[in-house]
C-alpha cells in the first residue's frame, strides 16, 4: 500500500472520529462524550484513536471546526425558514436567533464553559477560539448584509448580537421559549437604534 493511500485513510479515520465525537457532544452532552464512549460508538481501536488524539481534549478541540459548520448550516436553513419580508436588521437577527436554538450552538457553548475550570481543554480551546471567532464574525455579517456590515455603528451590533445569541441559547435550556419573543423584539428595537445612531 502507497504512502498517498495510507494517509488518505488516515485522514479519513480522524475525520470519523470527530464525527463521532460530535455526535456524541450534541446528542449526549460533554460528560458522555469521552474517547472510551467515542471508541465504542464509532467502532474504532483504541489504538487508532490515541494515535490520532492522545488525550480527550485534543479530540474535544478538534470538534469545534465540524461544530462551526453545523452552526453556518443552521444559520443557511433558517434563512430559507424566516420570512424575507421582514425589515432588514429584524429578519438578520431573527434568524440568528433561529439558529441558535439548535443543538451544535449549544453544544459549542458547553465546550467553552468546560473550559473555565479545565486548564488542559481551555489550552486546546485558545487554539480554536481565533478561527472560531473569525467564523462566527463572518456568517453574522452575511446574515446582516453587506450595506448593514459598512455601517460605521455595525461593529458595535455585531459584537453585542454576539453576546445576546449566547445569552438567549443558554436561557433556552432552562425556560424554553417563554419571553424569548419579548426579547428578540426589543434587541431589535436597540440595534436598529444604534445603527441608526439615534436612542432606542
Amino acid at each position: 500500500m502507497s504512502s498517498g493511500v495510507r494517509a488518505t485513510q488516515r485522514e479519513a479515520t480522524r475525520q470519523r472520529i470527530v464525527q463521532t465525537a460530535v455526535d456524541l457532544l450534541v446528542e449526549r452532552g460533554l460528560s458522555a462524550t469521552t474517547t472510551v464512549e467515542v471508541q465504542r460508538a464509532g467502532g474504532f481501536s483504541r489504538g487508532a484513536l490515541l494515535h490520532h488524539f492522545p488525550t480527550r481534549e485534543a479530540m474535544l478541540g478538534a470538534t469545534v471546526r465540524l461544530l462551526m459548520e453545523r452552526n453556518e448550516a443552521a444559520v443557511r436553513q433558517a434563512e430559507a425558514e424566516v420570512p424575507a419580508g421582514l425589515d432588514r436588521v429584524e429578519r438578520a437577527i431573527r434568524v440568528l436567533c433561529t439558529s441558535i436554538v439548535r443543538p451544535a450552538f449549544v453544544a459549542e457553548l458547553e465546550l467553552w464553559a468546560a473550559a473555565r475550570t479545565d486548564t488542559a481543554l481551555r489550552e486546546v480551546l485558545r487554539c480554536e477560539e481565533k478561527r472560531a471567532r473569525a467564523d462566527l464574525y463572518r456568517v453574522i455579517g452575511e446574515v446582516f448584509g453587506e450595506d448593514l456590515v459598512t455601517n460605521e455603528r455595525y461593529p458595535v451590533v455585531a459584537s453585542l448580537t454576539v453576546q445576546f445569541l449566547r445569552g438567549l441559547a443558554i436561557s433556552d435550556v432552562l425556560r424554553g421559549e417563554q419571553g424569548t419573543g419579548r426579547l428578540i423584539a426589543d434587541w431589535v428595537a436597540v440595534a436598529k437604534a444604534i445603527l441608526e445612531g439615534s436612542n432606542p
